[in-house]
């Protein structure tokens, strides 16, 4: 699907007043996570899950640590597959701000 771009963040904005736009962007920026430091960490320290720690993979992470990223086969798989996690991630924690912010939190 790829990165969450700004047409999309705008669409989730809709019906939206400037305040909770500006509100909604500042909760988001705050916890996306990036692409980059995501494949950075996956080749730096993917043996030990710190990608997946990152996401917040937090299961897949341990056992990628316990098993030093299945002898490194999984670590490998995970350079391919950790940006698109990401946003993933990044996805989700966009809708949930949206739906906290409809439900009046």
């Amino acid at each position: 699907m790829g990165e969450v771009g700004f047409a999309e963040l705008a669409s989730l904005q809709q019906g939206m007043n400037d305040h909770q736009k500006m509100m909604f962007l500042t909760q988001y920026n705050a916890g996306k996570k990036d692409r980059g430091t995501a494949l950075l960490l996956g080749f730096l320290f993917g043996v030990l899950g710190a990608d997946r720690f990152y996401v917040g993979d937090t299961a897949l992470g341990v056992l990628k640590l316990l098993t030093f990223g299945f002898c490194g086969v999984m670590a490998l798989i995970d350079l391919f597959l950790i940006m698109g996690r990401t946003d993933q991630v990044n996805r989700q924690k966009a809708q949930e701000i949206v739906m906290m912010m409809r439900a009046g939190y």
